[in-house]
């Protein structure tokens, strides 16, 4: 004979379960919840930026979080404004390089209150600042031929590279499986002598290393010699690099 109070209490206990697997996701995408999908935001003098709030999920991309967002500027900077409603950013041409901001997202009328830091940078200053990934060929050689890229034992030669408009960068990969960092710090740049500082903080005691470059193609693709015998010398190989985006 069936039980059908054990059969109920059973069923409720399934629907319970089944409705509390399906509230995890939302509370972990809220408690998750940040302001992309870069991070930091850095915005070119002149340029608008989308913002929206999203949430990671483990070796795929950022989607965007579900809910009201209210967005603002803290302490409003002089040529940097926000749409309250859609979020999107204007930075006028007139912004000096390296002005800052701090940009508010409040979700859901105070559930979470998001911040993220704002950059602005001018390319004239600063033409490294973005994206970058190794080209398929690499210079070699003082002649300058182009050569199938041999990986050295730095592993400095894949697959992404990206400078900071905060002075910081990062060689790697920063997500998807394959996601991994071979090396991150500070860079000092010199646009007059062409040269550019890499000082490492992660791994721990990595060399300091010194670089020169010279843009192509009006600054889609950066051509970097190293001139420290760990990467390199002088007449060794050369990065070439192509903008991302």
């Amino acid at each position: 004979m069936v039980n059908t109070r054990a059969v109920c209490v059973a069923m409720m206990v399934l629907r319970l379960c089944g409705a509390c697997a399906a509230q995890k996701p939302n509370d972990w995408a809220f408690q998750n919840a940040m302001i992309g999908p870069d991070s930091p935001i850095e915005m070119k003098a002149g340029s608008t930026y989308q913002a929206r709030v999203v949430y990671p999920v483990p070796d795929g991309p950022l989607y965007p979080l579900k809910a009201k967002v209210t967005w603002s500027i803290e302490k409003l900077v002089k040529g940097i404004s926000i749409d309250p409603e859609s979020g999107k950013i204007e930075v006028q041409a007139e912004v000096a390089h390296g002005t800052s901001a701090t940009v508010l997202a409040n979700v859901e009328n105070g559930r979470r209150k998001l911040t993220a830091k704002l950059y602005v940078f001018r390319p004239e200053v600063d033409p490294l600042i973005g994206n970058w990934s190794v080209d398929s060929k690499v210079a070699c050689g003082q002649s300058g031929e182009m050569q199938v890229p041999k990986v050295p034992p730095s592993g400095l030669a894949g697959p992404e590279w990206k400078f900071h408009a905060d002075g910081q960068f990062w060689i790697g990969r920063a997500m998807g499986i394959a996601a991994r960092i071979f090396l991150s710090g500070k860079y000092v740049l010199d646009v007059k002598g062409h040269a550019v500082v890499l000082n490492p903080e992660w791994p721990a005691k990595k060399a300091v290393s010194h670089w020169s470059y010279s843009l192509e193609e009006n600054g889609a693709k950066v051509l970097l010699r190293p001139l420290d015998a760990e990467y390199g010398s002088a007449s060794g190989c050369s990065y070439v690099l192509e903008r991302r985006r």
